[in-house]
This record gives structure tokens, C-alpha cells and sequence, in this order.
């Protein structure tokens, strides 16, 4: 079998294709596992810094103004004013030291995923999380689950989200 020209033109051409489309595929690939092991490494270091106690006394938390809002909210089955999720984030950053920006170096979360997270962090339930956060129970459970997988790359249950954010 003798190839022409114009054949052996068009073999290079697709030979020079699929190499160059090759490389770029492994490079994608490389790149991706340098993100997911860069978010790994920063959630080994969370895990390492978790054993070390809140700045304050958790009870101090439970017994604070925006606690006490936010289970009177749940009684009534209003959800949160702006203010208080404000007022919520600076209660739980003052216990918990860097509890905000160590979420957001994991992953840039909504504003939703924040609030979910925060609301977490003080043991609100998921069925509570749905009425301050008016959105279904089914829209948290679908969070919650979500989080874990874009943080760790992997599925999670959302009780391992919970697990997580109770971690850090």
C-alpha cells in the first residue's frame, strides 16, 4: 500500500493533532491534581489546628443575644435578618479564631453555603437551618452534601460536612 502525497500530508497533520491535544489533556490533569492536593494540604492543616481550643468559652455563645434571636427565630418560624447573620459570623469568628477565612481559603462559597455553615458550627439543626435560611430541607441537605464533594473532590455524606465544620 503506497500513500500519496497529499495522505502522508494529512497523516502528519492528524499525528501533530492528537499529540498536541494529548499534551494539553495531561497538563489539565496535572493541574487539577496540584488544586486538589493544595486543598487537601490546607485541610490536613485544619484538621492539625482543630485540637487547639476556641479563644473563648463555647458557652458564652450559647448564652449570647444572637443565639437567643436565632432560637426565638426558629419558635416563630422567621428567618434571619441580615444584620443578624453579620452579627452570627462575628459571634462565631470570636470563639472559633479564623473560622471564616479558613472556610473561604477551602473553597469561595455563596453566600448560602456560608450561612449553612455558620449555622452548623453553632449545632442548629438542618431542619431549623431550612426555616432561618428559608429554604427547604431538601435545599440544605443538597448543600451540605455539595460542600463536601467541591472541598474534599470526593462524595460525602452530610453528616461528613457536618463532621468537618464541627472539626475547624
Amino acid at each position: 500500500m503506497i500513500l500519496t502525497n497529499r495522505e502522508v500530508f494529512l497523516l502528519i497533520i492528524c499525528t501533530v493533532f492528537y499529540i498536541t491535544l494529548f499534551i494539553l489533556v495531561l497538563q489539565n490533569s496535572r493541574h487539577k491534581i496540584q488544586l486538589l492536593q493544595s486543598r487537601l494540604d490546607n485541610i490536613h492543616a485544619m484538621q492539625k489546628m482543630a485540637v487547639i481550643e476556641p479563644r473563648q468559652d463555647v458557652s458564652t455563645l450559647f448564652a449570647s443575644p444572637i443565639y437567643l434571636r436565632i432560637k426565638q427565630n426558629i419558635s416563630e418560624g422567621r428567618n434571619m435578618a441580615d444584620n443578624d447573620w453579620a452579627e452570627l459570623a462575628e459571634a462565631v469568628n470570636n470563639i472559633y479564631d479564623g473560622f471564616s477565612e479558613k472556610l473561604y481559603s477551602l473553597y469561595n462559597m455563596s453566600d448560602q453555603d456560608y450561612r449553612v455553615s455558620l449555622l452548623i458550627k453553632i449545632r442548629i439543626q438542618p431542619k431549623d437551618i431550612a426555616t432561618l435560611t428559608a429554604h427547604s430541607k431538601e435545599s440544605i441537605a443538597s448543600t451540605r452534601s455539595r460542600l463536601y464533594q467541591k472541598v474534599f473532590g470526593k462524595k460525602g455524606s452530610t453528616k461528613d460536612w457536618d463532621d468537618f465544620i464541627l472539626s475547624i
